[in-house]
């Protein structure tokens, strides 16, 4: 039974817990907030046996095995890098580190410690992305020609600027928050290299993106059109089209149906949709493993390089990088 501890109670750690409660060999026995208050509310509301009011004291028990960090992005680096230290694996929401930098320095330490570090990159690991995947890789379609894949939502009306989607303290826009989800499905699916990349972007008043358009020819030839947004409903879509073919998911970054070709195929997912990756991760703990097969540390750090180039074209820059 691998034990969990949790690193923020917000709202996505609040439905981690949900679908945990459906994994095999899995349980949260901790939970960690910025505050004692919502550490407590978190341990009554998800009978959770012991709350911390320091994230460090939670990393020195003996009363977890692994933990999800669900913090805003900034914080990822360091509180992994501290978990892993003291022999913690670790799950960490994406994007898993906001630079480079970072994440090269999260992977030395993982290695050093031998403990397991993965994305929560829970997209990758749904059954409709699988049986995408899978399709692809058959390569019954011929070349991709052309992708459009898309994430946004309306987001910032009377959104306060000291949260985390517009706080660039805290990492915020839309290219880390959302367009992670785009840009890794694409590199998921791709079999070339980028040849040209182009980005068109909006920024809001505290300095960080609000939507941004990527724009990538491969070497292949394909056209790639990524497009995220804070601040508009986007269709959320992903479409693939080949030489031989055409594959659309329906709600890509949380799909249950997908259209190949006229033929639709509804494929659900289990709980809130956690539990494949979280099942991913469990597994792989009891197997001695220290990356996964899916969202290994390679394709977690092509993804963060990706981001950092976009970010270099139209100068988003965090004060604390």
């Amino acid at each position: 039974m691998i034990r969990f501890g949790i690193v923020g109670a917000g709202g996505i750690a609040k439905k981690f817990a949900r679908d945990i409660a459906l994994v095999d060999d899995a349980i949260v026995t901790s939970v960690a907030s910025s505050t004692k208050e919502k550490a407590e509310k978190y341990k009554k509301e998800y009978n959770v046996p012991y709350a911390f009011s320091s994230y460090e004291d939670m990393a020195k028990s003996d009363k977890i095995d692994a933990v999800y960090i669900a913090t805003p992005h900034s914080f990822h680096h360091d509180q992994a890098i501290m978990f892993m230290k003291h022999g913690k694996h670790v799950l960490i929401e994406k994007p898993i580190a906001v630079n480079s930098k970072q994440y090269d320095e999260m992977v030395i330490v993982a290695k050093e410690n031998k403990v397991m570090m993965m994305e929560a990159m829970w997209t990758h690991f749904l059954p409709s992305t699988r049986f995408v995947k899978g399709l692809v890789d058959q390569g019954d379609f011929g070349k991709l020609v052309e992708a459009y894949i898309d994430f946004g939502y309306s987001l910032l009306d009377d959104y306060p600027e000291e949260k985390r989607l517009l706080n660039p303290d805290l990492a915020g826009g839309s290219i880390l928050d959302i367009g992670v989800y785009p840009i890794s499905f694409y590199q998921l699916i791709s079999k070339s290299e980028m040849k040209d990349l182009d980005v068109t972007f909006e920024m809001t008043y505290t300095g960080v993106d609000s939507a941004c358009n990527i724009e990538i020819l491969e070497e292949g030839g394909a056209e790639i059109h990524i497009r995220s947004s804070i601040k508009d409903q986007l269709p959320n879509n992903a479409e693939l089209i080949f030489e031989k073919g055409k594959i659309m998911m329906i709600d890509f970054s949380r799909s249950q149906e997908v259209f190949v070709n006229e033929s639709r195929f509804p494929i659900p997912f289990e709980g809130e949709g956690f539990v494949h990756e979280i099942t991913a991760f469990v597994n792989d703990i009891e197997k001695g493993y220290q990356e996964d097969k899916i969202r290994n540390h390679k394709a977690a750090g092509e993804t963060v390089k990706l981001m950092d180039k976009v970010r270099a074209i139209i100068g988003l820059k965090f004060p604390f990088e």
